[in-house]
């Protein structure tokens, strides 16, 4: 069995989005949450739209292959589409974003309020898909859908006799939270009420950090997995 694997470089530029969309707009407020880590620089219209655009175009582009052709099918032909199809329309709207964002230059001061009017559609996008997670992290944790790494993955194949261990993470350490904060979006957007704002900068914080680190880790467990699988006698388990 050959598989063409390669949510891991959609997962670490979806968990890096999460990360950034938040400290995005706690910059142009003006606010300095916890764990911003954006220094104290100005906020760059152009600089913005050059990484939104990087995360969208890869996004788009996997995710969209990902949706079409199931490239891992032979391995679980139904979870392309809880990988692939979220990823597609989180990479539309960033490209979006970079859009509107590159057609401001650098020394125009980006108004909150006019972002704002900006967002509100836009916000309505995003809730649907955090309507899409939520029944996503249902189905990974109803039907199974991530199970547990192979026994010649490194590191994740360790816990191939716990298959919940790895689909409790997924469902409720990646999936919920991010869905928590696509469906606070627009009540974030239209400034009712701080706590909003704050549950959905930590959910995405804590649903970035998830899917960033992890997939960045299987980067080196899936190169293992490989060699496990098509070297005779290899043997890593760590």
């Amino acid at each position: 069995m050959r598989l063409i694997i390669f949510n891991t470089l959609m997962g670490v530029c979806a968990g890096t989005a999460l990360l950034l969309v938040p400290r995005f707009w706690a910059a142009v407020r003006g606010e300095r949450p916890p764990f911003l880590l954006l220094g104290n620089q100005p906020v760059s219209p152009s600089g913005w739209a050059a990484t939104f655009g990087i995360l969208g175009v890869v996004l788009t582009s996997l995710g969209f292959v990902t949706t079409v052709w199931h490239p891992s099918a032979p391995a679980k032909d139904y979870i392309d589409t809880i990988f692939g199809e979220p990823t597609l329309l989180l990479g539309v709207i960033l490209l979006a974003a970079a859009w509107y964002l590159g057609r401001r230059p650098d020394d125009e001061e980006l108004d909150p309020a006019a972002l704002r009017a900006v967002l509100t559609p836009v916000s309505w996008v995003v809730f649907w898909l955090g309507v899409i997670l939520v029944w996503c992290t249902l189905a990974i944790i109803r039907f199974n859908v991530v199970g547990s790494a192979p026994r010649e993955e490194p590191i994740t194949g360790l816990l191939h006799d716990w298959p919940m261990v790895e689909n409790l993470f997924f469902a409720l350490v990646l999936y919920a939270p991010a869905a928590i904060g696509c469906l606070l979006f627009p009540a974030a957007v239209r400034g009712r009420g701080r706590a909003a704002w704050l549950v959905l900068y930590w959910s995405w914080t804590i649903a970035g950090l998830g899917f960033a680190l992890f997939s960045a880790m299987n980067f080196y467990t899936h190169t293992g997995m490989f060699i496990n699988i098509g070297t005779d006698g290899a043997d890593y388990r760590w």
